[in-house]
């Protein structure tokens, strides 16, 4: 009986660069390493640049002029966004899931960061620093 080999069963041995397939086996390396889906990596000065650009944001969120209950989950998920971008190792998934809840918040409280740039220019670098398209 004859065995098939299908393309996805194939060993790949992965070096420097990109490397994608089934069963992937990688080196030595030196630098970083990411494994799954929509991976986001931060350097040191991304780091710095992201937490710089919440501070930021946070500064400009009375600019909304949000009601007690939005301003309250605005002001909880930009602090929880800080908190975890502080770490050694932050998480950009998690700081992107938070700054999406201050954005669907903003939202549906029928405002808008567009506008004022206080706000918008800090949301662009942070999108970009977590992988986010940003839709104001």
């Amino acid at each position: 009986m004859m065995t098939e080999e299908r393309e996805s069963d194939k060993k790949v041995s992965g070096g420097p660069g990109i490397t994608a397939g089934g069963n992937v086996t990688i080196g030595d390396v030196s630098g970083h390493v990411a494994i799954g889906e929509n991976i986001t990596q931060l350097s040191t000065s991304d780091k710095k640049e992201l937490l710089d650009g919440l501070h930021e944001f946070q500064k400009g969120i009375p600019k909304l002029d949000l009601a007690p209950e939005d301003q309250s989950i605005v002001n909880g998920e930009i602090s929880a966004a800080i908190k975890e971008a502080k770490k050694d190792k932050p998480a950009p998934s998690k700081v992107k899931e938070r700054f999406e809840s201050i954005i669907s918040t903003v939202k549906d409280a029928g405002k808008s960061i567009n506008g004022i740039s206080e706000l918008y220019e800090p949301a662009k670098k942070i999108a970009k620093l977590v992988g986010m398209g940003l839709l104001i």
